[in-house]
């Protein structure tokens, strides 16, 4: 059985042929522009949260692009068992998955310490995908004996002002998540189990496109999906104030084109006398 990661994990709730293709051809996936600057600001973002949570820069950050997997799983539990400052990119592996924590901040409890696990996203709210992303990482934690005490997301605060001088405390807003998230373990560890199933199988899953190749995210793999689909001279998408809802019916109906594109008249451009 291969070891999933959280990201797959979370590819298989949006769509388990994404999962499928994630694991069996990775090079067929295309990122848009606005995904990679997406990718971008996330980074940015916890670069920032690095800051905010470790202002003295007494913690550890586990990479595991230079440190590889086994040393960056072995390094994450000793300093889980040891540390008594803050870890960032903490890996677990457990119950067929693995997982990194954005933050995890020690808290002292009777001679023994426990864990604050922080999940840091860029949007300026918590949404659902947000609640299963920190499920998923809780169950997988827990699984590999992470003693957790509380776990939140923390979001960026759109009322926040940069005060300069590189002081971003206040930026980021938690929402804590503890209860909700350990209510779902049996949820997520049949979500596991499925995802295990979907990228063994020897082809991929017969899954049409629809609105969940771009809800929550846009997904990669859409060219490769939509290869044999002929593509519209004036797509509907063209229509302006057209919300995805109704773009989805449309496409229920089977209708993915108008008949001529949306006309463009500005007064006083081309008028007669």
């Amino acid at each position: 059985m291969r070891l999933l990661s959280k990201s797959r994990l979370m590819a298989f709730r949006q769509c388990p042929k994404r999962l499928w293709l994630e694991v069996h051809h990775p090079e067929l996936r295309e990122d848009s522009a606005s995904t990679q600057a997406s990718f971008l600001v996330g980074h940015q973002v916890g670069d920032i949260a690095k800051r905010i949570y470790d202002a003295k820069g007494a913690g550890s950050v586990i990479d595991v692009k230079t440190e590889g997997y086994d040393k960056a799983f072995a390094r994450s539990a000793q300093l889980l068992g040891e540390s008594r400052e803050p870890i960032f990119e903490a890996g677990f592996r457990a119950a067929g998955a693995l997982a990194f924590a954005d933050v995890m901040l020690p808290q002292g409890r009777k001679g023994q310490t426990t864990w604050r696990m922080v999940e840091v996203k860029s949007s300026t709210s918590v949404k659902d995908y947000h609640r299963e992303d920190v499920a998923v990482q809780t169950f997988i934690a827990q699984a590999a004996g992470v003693k957790l005490k509380s776990v939140a997301v923390a979001c960026i605060d759109s009322a926040w002002v940069y005060p300069g001088e590189e002081n971003y405390q206040g930026l980021l807003t938690e929402t804590d998540l503890t209860d909700e998230a350990l209510s779902r373990s049996a949820e997520v560890k049949g979500w596991i189990a499925e995802a295990q199933r979907v990228a063994a199988e020897p082809v991929e899953p017969d899954i049409k496109m629809g609105a969940h190749c771009s809800v929550p995210f846009d997904c990669g793999f859409c060219n490769y999906c939509n290869r044999s689909t002929p593509q519209p001279e004036h797509p509907v998408d063209w229509l302006p104030h057209f919300s995805s809802a109704k773009r989805e019916q449309l496409a229920q109906q089977g209708v993915i084109e108008r008949k001529r594109p949306v006309g463009i008249h500005l007064k006083g451009v081309g008028d007669g006398p």
